[in-house]
């Protein structure tokens, strides 16, 4: 996941002085109605990758247990054949 720190924030100006121009009251809407997309798709990217994170940690934690299994299995069928 991209940190938000210290990154380029690309909806602001790129210098704290400089104006974005005139709009007009209904572009002015437009560009706040992008703007709280924007942040919903931010939100929902967060919570997507925090949902993918926990995926891989349980399918990790099952894939732990299906090796120790299969090892307990082997080192059993070792003793066995001995």
């Amino acid at each position: 996941m991209r940190s938000l720190v210290g990154s380029k924030c690309l909806w602001r100006s790129k210098t704290k002085g400089q104006q974005r121009g005139i709009l007009t009251q209904r572009s002015e809407l437009g560009v706040m109605q992008l703007q709280d997309l924007l942040i919903e798709r931010f939100v929902e990217h967060r919570e997507a990758v925090r949902r993918a994170r926990e995926r891989v940690r349980t399918v990790e934690a099952q894939i732990d247990s299906l090796l120790r299994e299969k090892e307990e299995i082997e080192k059993w069928a070792a003793v066995g054949s001995a």
